[in-house]
């Protein structure tokens, strides 16, 4: 009736959104989930109920979802069980069984495990501490369990029996205690309880006439039974189920006309009670746990940014043209000095003076230089050919000029020559 979560949702089917509840509040949960506290929202939470119908039947198992009321059939046990409580630690439930189909036990009532595949283990008689050989049980007929860490609470007519549930604890499975409960008037209609960790105390629901179907706490180190006040279910009959959340108390009664019934009380006594669901009518019942829905699991981790370095692009882009004053200025260099491949990434240019005049996979970074025509695509301009090809014009139009005077100059001595052999 007490504990946190478990494992059983996938190995016994739950429709989807009984199973998520269960693994999130440890009722049918993966075994790979980890154990949780009790529920901290009364939202959402479930419960496991057994439900005998007939006497002598075997006991029927289901899930019911809180506070919406939806309820999903399990299984048949094959035993006639009660006082169920569930173990955290151990992820496992113990019952007390009184019989199974073939009839009751010839000692009373045995002690069965229910773990998470399903499994149903009779662990015999629920003797007493010390006892050297099976006598009739003291919990036989009990009608209320709860568990808190490895001590079970059985409440059997007017007494608490305490019953050891450490598998490593050579009184496994006995018991090691017992409490009178007083008064017992109240304590005799208590058919149910829930063990609550903040208060130490088992909470259950009275039917008798004194306790009125009124909330009350019995207190296992003393047996005291007291009545809490302003906390009251619908009169009617048994509340075989009775189990706890942070903000309310639910309670089913076993036969309220010809069903049962499945109330929510506030537990600070802000309202009255609210049925939730109903069921068919019960000779007998039991509940055990109500916890919260475990928060989902956190998303995974974002992708990490993309680096924004000016260099990031060197290895997966084309190669980064050399720089040259036209250049568009480079954002500001990292943080980080740059890798060492960047300059490996860059292609050498060929070995000349000037840049070479292929166009580059990025023309807005760097403007090439203009290319000159294809005819002279080898020609190097320099300085020195220019006075070069200027002088050689020059020269040629001195000799010329030498060459006409020199004519001149001979076909007048060749007149002169001529005129005086004529005046001879």
């Amino acid at each position: 009736m007490t504990g946190t979560r478990a494992r059983w949702a996938a190995m016994l089917g739950v429709a989807a959104a009984v199973s998520a509840v269960l693994a999130a509040t440890g009722w049918l949960a993966p075994a790979s989930s980890s154990k949780r506290p009790a529920a901290q929202d009364p939202g959402t939470c479930t419960i496991l109920q057994a439900e005998n119908e007939r006497d002598g039947a075997p006991t029927t198992l289901r899930l019911l979802s809180l506070p919406d009321g939806t309820t999903k059939r399990l299984t048949q046990a094959g035993y006639w069980i009660n006082a169920m409580g569930y173990s955290a630690s151990q992820d496992v439930v113990y019952g007390v069984a009184d019989g199974t189909r073939r009839g009751r036990y010839d000692h009373g009532a045995h002690a069965v495990r229910i773990d998470a595949s399903g499994a149903v283990t009779d662990l015999g008689v629920v003797g007493r501490a010390g006892a050297q050989r099976p006598v009739w049980s003291q919990v036989t007929g009990a009608t209320a369990g709860a568990i808190a860490g490895n001590r079970w609470y059985v409440r059997q007519d007017s007494d608490l029996y305490t019953v050891d549930v450490d598998p490593a604890s050579a009184d496994y499975v006995r018991v090691v205690h017992r409490t009178a409960l007083r008064p017992v008037s109240l304590a005799v209609g208590v058919d149910d309880f829930a063990y609550d960790s903040a208060s130490g105390l088992l909470y259950g629901v009275s039917t008798t006439s004194r306790g009125d179907s009124s909330v009350v706490t019995l207190d296992p180190a003393t047996g005291k039974v007291v009545v809490v006040p302003g906390l009251r279910f619908p009169r009617g009959g048994a509340y075989g189920s009775v189990v706890l959340a942070p903000d309310a108390i639910y309670g089913t009664a076993n036969r309220a006309g010809r069903r049962s019934v499945t109330y929510r009380l506030p537990r600070d006594g802000s309202g009255p009670a609210v049925e939730v669901s109903t069921g068919p009518a019960l000779v007998s019942g039991d509940a055990a746990g109500c916890f919260a829905e475990a928060p989902p699991p956190p998303p995974p981790p974002p992708p990490p940014p993309p680096t924004t370095s000016s260099e990031s692009p060197a290895p997966t882009t084309t190669p980064s043209p050399p720089p040259s004053s036209s250049s568009t200025p480079e954002p500001p260099p990292p943080s980080q000095p740059p890798p060492v491949e960047q300059p490996a990434a860059v292609v050498a240019p060929t070995p000349t003076p000037t840049p070479t005049p292929e166009a580059t996979p990025e023309p807005k970074a760097v403007e090439p230089p203009p290319a000159p025509p294809p005819s002279k695509r080898r020609v190097q301009p320099t300085e020195k050919p220019q006075p070069v090809v200027e002088d050689t014009g020059a020269r040629t139009q001195e000799k010329r000029r030498w060459g006409l005077t020199a004519l001149i100059l001979v076909l007048g001595t060749g007149a002169a020559v001529g005129h005086v052999r004529r005046h001879r």
